[in-house]
């Protein structure tokens, strides 16, 4: 039943490249849902939430394609959950198993991608739309289908080989991978920070940090007041764009 749980959850998020950028297929989404279906949902949200962390600022940036995120989340949080250890646990395994996905993820690319869209070549000679848009869609369901049997089929095959394997790792690597587990998240949020941060952005950045650090607020009354702060902004620059179009329109 367990297994059957996973795969559905895989089929989920993989769904994603049906639906768009929807972001159900993120480390966080997917932990929280195998939480739920192993019967531990607050320690799937917590490990979800920790892959999430190290995951955040990774995205695909020309040729260069990104850990798989989802495989790592969910089978990351799987197999942390049923061994009975934590997240940083989940993150040891969460890395490779990512890296792993993304060979899987690339021969699905090199090997069956190419013959499908060498068929579609052949529908536009003939003018198929029909056919092109078959094609396209034949595509993400095999790589749907393709990569929630290898998420599923790990998942079956893997638990009970994790649990013999950390039975037989040494106090001294857990407590490592613990130390590692404080300092992957904030090399995942530097990536990200890498992205966002502007001269526009900074000053509201460090303010959270000291309303964290000097006032105590929450992090839920940090993001409440995130959120208020950029209404506040949104709106200011979008009263200026008018004001800007009917002066313009004033001077015709």
């Amino acid at each position: 039943m367990e297994t059957l749980l996973i795969g559905l959850i895989a089929v989920f998020g993989y769904l994603e490249y049906f639906l768009g950028t929807q972001m159900i297929q993120r480390p966080i989404v997917m932990g929280t849902l195998v939480g739920l279906a192993l019967g531990d949902l607050r320690q799937g949200l917590i490990i979800g939430a920790a892959i999430e962390l190290v995951f955040m600022g990774v995205a695909a940036i020309g040729a260069a394609i990104p850990p798989e995120v989802t495989a790592g989340g969910i089978l990351g949080t799987a197999f942390a959950i049923k061994s009975g250890a934590g997240a940083e646990v989940a993150l040891a395994l969460a890395l490779p198993i990512a890296t792993i996905g993304l060979l899987a993820k690339n021969c699905i690319y090199l090997l069956i991608r190419p013959i499908l869209a060498h068929k579609a070549d052949r529908y536009a000679e003939e003018g198929n739309a029909r056919g092109i848009e078959m094609m396209h869609l034949m595509s993400t369901f095999v790589f749907v289908v393709s990569m929630s049997l290898i998420v599923t089929v790990s998942f079956n095959l893997g638990s009970g080989v994790v649990e013999s394997f950390l039975a037989m790792v040494p106090k001294v690597i857990i407590n490592g991978l613990s130390v590692a587990t404080g300092l992957l998240p904030a090399v995942g949020f530097a990536l990200l920070a890498r992205m966002i941060m502007t001269k526009q952005v900074v000053p509201f950045f460090f303010l959270g940090f000291a309303i964290a650090a000097y006032l105590k607020v929450p992090v839920m009354g940090i993001a409440i007041m995130g959120v208020i702060a950029a209404l506040i902004v949104t709106n200011n620059s979008n009263n200026n764009v008018d004001k800007g179009v009917v002066e313009d329109d004033n001077e015709f």
